[in-house]
């Protein structure tokens, strides 16, 4: 009856779907790209590829699964009256894909922008040197046409520096942001090479800040194609009598115009 394949033997349909809500919900809570980038379904969970979307070069890209680590639960923490030893176990690992999600897509989204879209150089980490790199970056992606509130993604270091106090009191966050129309603000861990201090992502919607899961990929630089979303994958019982599982996600980080990308290089 194919009780192996669907997982039933060691998790009920309603454990399964227990589980595959909480990671749903703790994706979209951890996974800083799932918040800043739309994405959109395929529709096929067996598809290799997809169009890479670009005006200028048009292919085709592989769909690839997130190579995440299998974890084990015991039978009892499967069969348990409460799900709450096993959700424990589904939501750490479900943080640990959303961090590899993030590295694998900042990674394309930087590599491409810096071969193919705008590099701003900051002065200084001042807030004099720091406006007149925003709004350079702002030039840049109002020229290719994204012209509604961007998106700004910088590291630690950046992070203090647009956070200076003004006479000690005032954090000058606010007036560097205004005049760059940047509406959200989120740190990224850094990127390589170390004076890579963040990118600008142009849009062409107006999206809230962390709320680009709720919008159309159409109209942005960058998207996710994908083909198999978060969920829980059930391998089967191991040779220590405990029950394999998988967070599995299979996508396409599409960076389909890199001039609506723009990476900052500081001191």
């Amino acid at each position: 009856m194919g009780l192996e394949g669907g997982g039933f033997m060691y998790l009920s349909a309603e454990r399964i779907a227990m589980a595959n809500q909480a990671i749903q919900e703790t994706f979209e809570q951890t996974c800083l790209a799932w918040q800043i980038i739309p994405h959109w379904d395929t529709g096929d969970p067996a598809q290799t590829q997809v169009p890479n979307g670009s005006p200028i070069g048009p292919g085709f890209q592989p769909l690839n699964p997130v190579p995440l680590a299998a974890f084990e639960v015991t039978l009892g923490e499967a069969i348990s009256p409460t799900p709450d030893a096993l959700l424990a176990k589904v939501m750490a690992n479900t943080v640990k894909l959303a961090a590899l999600v993030d590295g694998a897509v900042f990674k394309d989204v930087h590599l491409s922008a810096a071969y193919y879209g705008s590099t701003v150089h900051v002065a200084a980490l001042t807030p004099n040197g720091i406006m007149d790199a925003l709004i350079d970056a702002r030039v840049e992606v109002e020229k290719a046409g994204y012209r509604s509130p961007s998106c700004l993604l910088t590291d630690t270091v950046g992070v203090k520096a647009l956070n200076q106090l003004f006479n000690g009191y005032y954090s000058v966050l606010d007036s560097l942001l205004g005049p760059a129309n940047i509406n959200s603000l989120q740190r990224i861990e850094p990127l390589p090479p170390p004076d890579v201090r963040g990118l600008l992502l142009g849009r062409r919607q107006r999206i809230a800040h962390a709320g680009a899961s709720e919008a159309s990929s159409g109209e942005e630089p960058v998207d996710l194609a994908v083909s198999v979303g978060p969920t829980l994958e059930v391998v089967g019982d191991t040779a220590t009598n405990t029950v394999e599982l998988k967070i599995r996600m299979t996508f396409a980080t599409r960076v389909k115009e890199a001039d609506g990308v723009v990476v900052f290089v500081a001191p």
